[in-house]
């Protein structure tokens, strides 16, 4: 069973994702949040307690509190290697080349992805 964490202030798109994560994965766990501080709080938490990260992070890049990328320089602070096995995607709507550029900033984010996650594009990955 794949775990996957959906972060998007969008909740259309938090739907509309994990109906698509569902059609690819069977039992997939699928945990969402609207807010990049309530994601790295779970994130911590898992840390914290020794839980498995999960293996796919989707994260949109434009939220109010906290960007995506604040998001990683946060995520950054931790030991890089408990992202080993979690690949994680920036996902957004976003059309500027510099959000692109400055994914590439992060040695824990896999891709960025335009909005909106397929079943194509997750049998890809």
């Amino acid at each position: 069973m794949k775990k996957y964490l959906l972060i998007d202030d969008d909740d259309i798109f938090n739907f509309l994702h994990s109906e698509v994560i569902k059609q690819v994965e069977k039992s997939p766990e699928i945990t969402i949040h609207s807010s990049s501080i309530d994601a790295l709080d779970f994130i911590k938490e898992c840390v914290e307690q020794k839980i498995n990260l999960p293996d796919y992070i989707f994260v949109d890049i434009r939220m109010p509190e906290m960007n995506g990328f604040e998001l990683m320089d946060e995520l950054m602070k931790l030991p890089l290697e408990l992202f080993d096995q979690t690949k994680i995607y920036f996902v957004t709507s976003s059309l500027d080349q510099r959000d692109r550029i400055k994914a590439k900033d992060y040695p824990i984010v896999t891709g960025f992805k335009e909005k909106t996650i397929t079943s194509e594009l997750l049998k890809d990955m």
